[in-house]
């Protein structure tokens, strides 16, 4: 991308990844040790880890004032911190002709991108690898993409930020920047779907005074069904190993969201204290529905026999899918 002013960049997330504190020290950087005019502020729920999260960055000439303080449209730098965000029409919303998709997923995999330029990293695997988040490696795909940003002086103030609190925590986090910057793959995208309108971020409301239903009117039926909270793991997935489960059950006292998947089809052979033999059926678990799970790994936590393990989340999550309602099998 070019080096030009005005510049805006958009940070799509969620929340618990990093990506407000990535804005402030990309925001701090081009201030205080690029002499230039920036303003950053974030968008978010009551509730901030899991739910969508965006950060905005507008950036001016020393000399220009910045006076708009509505949410970014119209990105120039677009970076998406989850693949999964890429399913809302909103996470693509308004990105310029000539703008530039910051994107973490894995380089080899195949994303459905928009027509344009695009940088894939791996943020989520360099994370791991160096023990630290992912936003560091994101902000160093970010600066790779756009010539703007001075990728040392951004690793400066990496190094001091977290050099505050150890100084082994901001040499994994420096590497990690670093690592974000050298391994981003740049794509150019020659065919690929339309971007959605900038309006998509902010609909207009759905009824007004004239058009709204009789008061108690409920037009819209439940939802949870459709609901994806896939979004909201952050890179990693419980995965079950049926030969070591005993089906007990703790895994599913914990599971704030009911993503595991039993059937009582199976009959036992049983026999009483008076040698009375009797059959009954047992409740055994067939797998998880990892559209209703958000990786808490409160199951892997609880799991008596270590059937459920902490995996790096993959291709292997849609084969290991396990339909929670039964139409879906049909």
């Amino acid at each position: 991308m070019p080096a030009r002013l005005p510049l805006e960049i958009r940070f799509e997330s969620i929340g618990g990844l990093g990506a407000n504190l990535a804005a402030q020290l990309l925001a701090e950087t081009l201030v205080l040790r690029q002499g230039l005019n920036a303003s950053q502020f974030s968008s978010y729920g009551s509730e901030k880890k899991g739910t969508p999260v965006k950060a905005f960055i507008r950036v001016a000439k020393a000399n220009r004032p910045i006076r708009v303080t509505s949410p970014i449209t119209q990105p120039n730098v677009l970076a998406v911190f989850h693949e999964a965000l890429l399913s809302r029409g909103a996470t693509l919303a308004g990105l310029r002709p000539d703008g530039v998709l910051v994107l973490n997923a894995p380089v080899a995999s195949t994303p459905t991108l928009p027509k344009g330029r695009a940088l894939l990293v791996d943020a989520m695997a360099i994370a791991v690898e160096e023990k630290t988040r992912l936003n560091t490696a994101m902000l160093g795909a970010v600066a790779n993409a756009c010539s703007l940003i001075d990728a040392k002086a951004l690793a400066a103030t990496l190094e001091e930020h977290f050099g505050k609190r150890s100084a082994k925590l901001a040499e994994a986090n420096v590497k990690t920047f670093w690592r974000g910057y050298q391994e981003a793959v740049e794509r150019i995208v020659r065919e690929g779907p339309p971007v959605p309108s900038p309006e998509v971020m902010n609909p207009a409301p759905r009824w007004g005074y004239l058009t709204a239903p009789i008061g108690g009117m409920i037009l819209d039926v439940g939802n949870s069904v459709v609901n994806d909270l896939s979004a909201s793991r952050q890179g990693f997935a419980p995965k079950l190993d049926l030969s070591r489960c005993n089906h007990c059950g703790i895994c599913d006292l914990v599971c704030p969201d009911y993503c595991l998947v039993w059937d009582a089809k199976d009959v036992m052979a049983a026999m009483t204290p008076d040698g009375i033999e009797w059959e009954r059926e047992a409740v055994r678990l067939l797998g998880i529905d990892y559209q209703f799970c958000k990786g808490c790994l409160r199951c892997v936590e609880s799991c008596p026999s270590g059937a459920m393990t902490k995996e790096r989340e993959g291709p292997w999550v849609q084969t290991a899918r396990v339909p929670l309602c039964r139409e879906e099998t049909t």
